[in-house]
């Protein structure tokens, strides 16, 4: 099916990709774990991401190779509350000719080095009054834990955000402890959700809300999560996961909560995979520039093994 194409309504300027930290926003990141940034890209170029994005979600973009399902629920669930695309890029590649990812992009070279890279995108759109709540959790905990990560996530609303509508929001430091112990969300192994049952001090917790443009970095040990959107209009995100090449890690360890999902998504996707979506899988990756390093390339064939085994 034909997928629209994002049109800017100005050309990028020449100064994209060029937004910088100073120091002490800098190290603010790497102490508390998160750092809220009040200008990511302009108002009118989120305005347009959204435009990109909405009519994936009518579609359902990436339903039949696993990159469309609930962010939340599981298999049971009669009605969608949280949808999201895994990677919405491969049907909008123009998303990272954007502004938004070029200053993304620059800001994760600065904090984790010349060699950081986009490993994957995503989007959220959490229903007006149904939106489901994203537990606690950190996002090493959905990895492989045969590898040592050095990541941070971009997370960018597509509208104001506040409490209402589900903004996110951080437990400082939390990034300095290991991977905490999580499980499927709601305990049902079909979710994709995994939530930190573990113990929180919330009252740490620090609010963000944001204007478009706006965005909020954080580390992939950082706790988090949002509040259902209870407010009466849609919430969408666009989110962008950066991060040098995954390393084995020095000391075993394991995920079990990976191992108990049983998720709809990840059949779609093995099936998906093995009827031919390697070949597309690698096309994209080149097309993206995502391959020209060997350790990538390397990482990236071990990623779609574990795929055509377990679909994780």
């Amino acid at each position: 099916m034909a997928m629209p194409q994002l049109a800017l309504a100005q050309p990028i300027p020449a100064a994209a990709g060029d937004l910088h930290l100073d120091e002490a926003r800098v190290q603010s990141f790497r102490d508390a774990g998160f750092l809220r940034l009040e200008a990511l890209t302009t108002a009118e170029e989120i305005a347009e991401i959204r435009a990109a994005l909405e009519p994936l979600f009518e579609k359902h973009a990436g339903e039949k190779e696993g990159a469309f399902a609930d962010q939340v629920a599981g298999s049971e669930a009669k009605v969608m509350s949280s949808p999201q695309i895994l990677n919405p890029v491969n049907y909008v590649p123009r998303l990272h000719q954007t502004k938004c990812f070029k200053n993304a992009l620059h800001i994760a070279r600065q904090i984790l080095g010349p060699e950081a890279r986009c490993f994957f995108d995503l989007s959220i759109l959490k229903k007006p009054r149904i939106g489901a709540p994203t537990p606690w959790h950190q996002d090493e905990a959905f990895r492989d834990p045969n590898f040592a990560y050095n990541e941070l996530t971009v997370w960018v609303p597509l509208q104001e955000v506040v409490p209402e509508n589900g903004c996110l929001q951080f437990i400082p430091g939390s990034h300095l402890a290991p991977v905490l112990e999580h499980r499927s969300a709601n305990n049902d192994p079909t979710s994709q959700a995994v939530e930190c049952i573990a113990p929180i001090d919330e009252s740490s917790a620090v609010t963000c809300p944001l204007k478009p443009g706006g965005a909020t970095l954080h580390h992939h040990r950082t706790l988090h999560r949002s509040a259902p959107n209870v407010s009466t209009v849609p919430r969408f995100t666009y989110i962008m996961t950066f991060g040098v090449t995954p390393v084995p890690a020095s000391q075993p360890r394991s995920f079990p909560w990976l191992n108990q999902k049983e998720t709809p998504i990840q059949e779609r996707k093995r099936r998906w995979m093995r009827r031919g979506g390697v070949v597309v899988t690698v096309w994209r990756r080149l097309r993206r520039g995502d391959l020209t390093n060997w350790r990538a390339a390397l990482y990236g064939l071990r990623r779609s093994i574990r795929i055509l085994r377990r679909g994780l």
